[in-house]
């Protein structure tokens, strides 16, 4: 005998005792499967699971058994308590058949995600036997669920979702993240930084909330304010700064002429005109609101009045 010979009939050997060894832990195959199931075919041999068909264990590949397991007790049974279905499966047993091979890259951090504790498996937004690899397309997946963050992108100001600018992946990390599923392992402020340069900074001169918190002043699934702002001007301001010094003030009736210019002005709002000045939108006199290298000429701010 020579050796392709004796090569082929050690291959046939180890073949057959693989096969063997699969039929005595319950594998029966895909054919078998598709007996009954042939209309998950259809779909099924679009699916990246299809087409790789790689899912090896112990030398044979098992195809619909890798995620199912063993089926011959239920293949000829025909209970569907008799094998492993995702349906049935509590969220995290049918998750952790995923994880059995995705767990690297974005799936890596799934423990970590909010969909984790709150019971939502993989298969929640994942068809597993589909020709396409979700339901829905972002953002309309994830507004399927969360409802709120939906009425807070149909607001006037709001992230340009629904315009197809962004996904709701453009900022979420939705297998989970060290940052509340966000696409940061810093801060917040960082991911918003990302899109947003020109609020980065460092300033000579900084407005506290903007170096701690951008979700301080804004929301970034949408307001009815402007520019995402949680309420409007001057009300979202007046919550850290008391009313600004000039609006408590009685305004002049008469003409008041600058010693400089001999400039003239005239004041036909009477004592309300101060009032209606200051409590106006803080931001136009104060437009550098997120910081500024230009020392303000304000006594009282020290120069940080981020006016130009």
């Amino acid at each position: 005998m020579n050796r392709r010979n004796l090569f082929f009939l050690f291959f046939l050997v180890i073949f057959a005792a693989t096969v063997a060894l699969a039929a005595a832990e319950g594998f029966v195959g895909d054919k078998v499967c598709l007996e009954c199931h042939d209309d998950v075919m259809e779909n099924y041999e679009k699916n990246v699971h299809y087409r790789i068909q790689d899912f090896e264990l112990k030398g044979l590949k098992k195809g619909c058994e890798s995620c199912h397991g063993p089926g011959a007790a239920h293949a000829e049974e025909g209970d569907a308590a008799k094998i492993f279905t995702f349906k049935s499966a509590s969220a995290e047993a049918a998750s952790a058949a995923c994880l059995k091979c995705h767990r690297t890259m974005r799936a890596s951090d799934w423990h970590l995600s909010d969909h984790a504790p709150d019971e939502v498996a993989c298969s929640k937004c994942h068809p597993i036997h589909k020709g396409k690899s979700v339901i829905k397309s972002d953002p309309y997946l994830c507004m399927a669920c969360h409802k709120d963050v939906r009425v807070q992108a149909m607001y006037p100001s709001h992230h340009p979702l629904r315009e197809g600018k962004m996904k709701c992946s453009s900022c979420h990390q939705h297998h989970g993240s060290l940052v509340n599923n966000l696409k940061t392992n810093e801060r917040l402020n960082d991911l918003c930084f990302s899109c947003h340069a020109d609020k980065r900074g460092p300033f000579v001169f900084e407005h506290a909330p903007v170096t701690e918190d951008c979700l301080s002043c804004h929301n970034p699934h949408g307001t009815v304010a402007n520019n995402l702002l949680k309420q409007n001007e001057p009300f979202l301001c007046l919550q850290c700064h008391e009313s600004h010094f000039h609006a408590g003030r009685l305004g002049l009736t008469d003409a008041r002429t600058l010693p400089s210019t001999q400039w003239t002005s005239q004041n036909p709002h009477g004592t309300e005109g101060w009032r209606r000045a200051f409590l106006t939108k803080c931001t136009q006199c104060h437009f550098k609101i997120h910081g500024t290298d230009n020392p303000s000429q304000t006594t009282s701010g020290r120069g940080k009045g981020m006016i130009r």
